[in-house]
């Protein structure tokens, strides 16, 4: 039998309410996959949506979750990138007898893909439910994140985009633009904050040279003071739909080895006023539909940076796909009352001779802005921060956990679902890295879920936050490497690239 979406041949559907959009997905016949390194980004969706499996290289849970499917690394090859996971995904038997098993044309979603994933994807019968690479990549650039803002109205921090040369042609720079003495610097690209450098003197300057010098282009910034903060949106044929506003948390010592490094997020009503909220969905918005202009279709993040002494709102970076707080955004309570964001993006992708929305984005909107933030959320990224590789010798299951006399976590219950732990005092534990593993700089060991504000008026983890992330550190434990693996280091001259691909 051809793999043909039977969908095709369905009479159309008018989705004229959240009930129906619930039951078109329970409904749901084509094949959907998560392809990726973990099922962290999109953890959740398959109680949403029928014949959702991930297809994941770290087996996070143990074997415990029915929609993860694990393909084992057989350490043939060096992954540097996530791209490189995903195609050894692709290529894996098992993921080709699970391939020639399906009836249907399936659908699939990635973190990060390139030319070449979307060529197999062809050949093996796989619709990729995204924009092109090639759009992605040339929106994911900063410097056209910058571009586009300034079309859709939306101000980014007072910035020039120049070529750099040398400290004394930075202050040149900045002084004809008006920019003051201290500045932040951006590449078009980099993950995490791994290219965002912080200048206030020379020595700042001559420890990111090289970095900066090799770009064509740079985005210089003045440096505001200012909070960070964290939006997910979605473009589609129906207009933007947008999520909620969450505070971010940026370069903490203790969870994260670089300055300008994201490494976790709140969501809760009195994080911003009314007003901040209303000024952010309509910029997104606005965003939104530019991007749709461009081709761009489906989801995207906003990161936007208040100025804390004029309280203006600037627009920070873009992400052209699905992000680190996509969990926090789909499994929020909101969208546990109604539906996840990432559903509108599914919809998107559906045929328009097939599926059709009749729903009111304004009052949905409206509804997120007024209950978005309902309850109290929390995620902190945590990343080995030590330079040395060591060998990680113990480590925590994933699932619930409580927090004992002593300050020190103990497991409730191993399982999958962030939302079995929505109490106080219990925090969900997605671990990443397990025992056995290497542990290098910047490598994400595992991923919190609290339901505490963690965050001081600062940006720095509060006493509450402190007590939680001390507790998690504990929960692993490392030994340096013996002979036999300094060879294997020595050998693979970065053996860290293995596991690079897995960083959120």
């Amino acid at each position: 039998m051809s793999k043909t979406n039977q969908s095709i041949q369905a009479p159309k559907k008018i989705l004229k309410s959240i009930a129906d959009i619930k039951r078109h997905f329970a409904e749901n016949d084509v094949p959907t996959y998560f392809i990726s390194a973990t099922n962290f980004n999109l953890m959740g969706l398959h109680e949403w949506v029928r014949g959702w499996q991930n297809i994941n290289l770290v087996d996070c849970f143990d074997g415990r979750h029915p929609q993860v499917l694990i393909v084992e690394d057989d350490h043939a090859q060096v992954f540097e990138h996530m791209e490189d996971i995903n195609r050894y995904l692709l290529g894996s038997p098992q993921v080709r007898s699970l391939l020639d098993t399906q009836t249907n044309r399936g659908r699939a979603i990635f973190l990060f893909f390139d030319a070449q994933i979307e060529a197999v994807c062809q050949a093996l019968n796989l619709d990729i439910v995204l924009p092109g690479n090639s759009l992605v990549r040339e929106i994911d650039s900063k410097i056209v994140t910058t571009e586009i803002g300034n079309q859709a109205g939306v101000r980014s921090v007072p910035n020039v985009l120049t070529k750099v040369s040398s400290y004394a042609e930075l202050c040149e720079i900045a002084a004809a633009a008006g920019l003051g003495e201290r500045w932040v610097i951006q590449t078009a690209y980099g993950d995490s904050g791994k290219t965002t450098f912080f200048i206030a003197s020379e020595l700042d300057y001559q420890k990111v040279a090289r970095q900066v010098e090799i770009e064509e282009m740079v985005k210089v910034m003045r440096w505001v003071n200012c909070t960070g903060t964290a939006i997910e949106a979605c473009a589609t044929r129906w207009g933007t739909f947008v999520g909620p506003l969450l505070t971010e948390l940026i370069g903490i010592e203790s969870l994260t080895p670089y300055p300008g490094g994201w490494c976790g997020n709140e969501l809760y009503s009195a994080a911003f006023s009314a007003a901040i909220r209303q000024q952010v969905q309509q910029k997104s918005e606005a965003i939104g539909n530019a991007l749709y202009e461009r081709g761009y279709r489906g989801y995207f993040e906003l990161d936007y940076l208040i100025d804390l002494d004029s309280n203006e709102v600037y627009l920070g970076e873009l992400n052209a796909r699905i992000t680190g707080i996509s969990a926090m955004t789909n499994l929020s309570d909101f969208s546990a009352g109604n539906i996840p964001l990432f559903l509108f993006h599914l919809l998107e992708y559906e045929p328009e001779s097939t599926v059709d929305l009749d729903l009111d984005r304004d009052g949905f909107n409206q509804r997120m802005l007024e209950q978005g933030a309902t309850g109290t959320a929390a995620q902190v990224i945590l990343k080995y921060i030590d330079e040395p590789l060591k060998i990680i010798t113990e480590a925590p299951v994933s699932g619930v956990y409580t927090m004992n006399a002593d300050g020190d976590l103990t497991l409730r219950q191993a399982g999958f679902s962030r939302r079995d732990a929505l109490g106080d005092d219990e925090a969900y534990i997605l671990r990443i890295m397990a025992a056995g593993e290497y542990a290098y700089k910047g490598g994400d060991l595992a991923i919190m879920f609290l339901n505490r504000i963690i965050r001081s008026d600062r940006g720095a983890l509060n006493p509450v936050g402190e007590q939680w992330v001390s507790a998690l550190k504990r929960c692993f434990q490392f030994r340096q490497l013996n002979q036999e693996e300094r060879s294997l280091v020595e050998l693979h001259r970065n053996p860290a690239n293995v596991k690079s691909g897995r960083e959120q």
